[in-house]
């Protein structure tokens, strides 16, 4: 039985592969480009995660507070220019909340 060497198996291998087709193949570019325009088309996996999270919705009541609070919160939220919902989101977000941009979280832009 004849002995195989590292390079005899490497050599069969390299021939045994087909060759690479050059970076910048017409028909290569073209099948990225239309892989390109049918992607766009179709929603991001984030969109559509975010879009299922979105739907699902529960009741969220913090029941009777002072009104001094209530005030304050609606004052802080008026400041920074936010519903109470969106200001909400902001506090948060600050807090470490994985939330995210509520411009992002219109269901009907998604």
């Amino acid at each position: 039985m004849a002995q195989l060497k590292t390079s005899d198996i490497l050599g069969e291998i390299a021939q045994s592969q087909p060759e690479a087709k050059p970076a910048n193949d017409p028909l290569d570019q073209d099948k990225r480009r239309e892989a390109k325009r049918v992607g766009a088309s179709k929603p991001s996996p984030y969109q559509s995660d975010l879009r299922e999270k979105l739907r699902k919705k529960t009741q969220f009541s913090l029941g009777f507070v002072p009104t001094f609070i209530c005030e304050e919160f609606d004052r802080l939220a008026d400041k920074e220019g936010m519903n109470k919902r969106e200001y909400l989101y902001h506090l948060l977000r600050n807090a470490g909340a994985d939330i995210p941009p509520y411009e992002q979280m219109d269901g009907r832009k998604l």
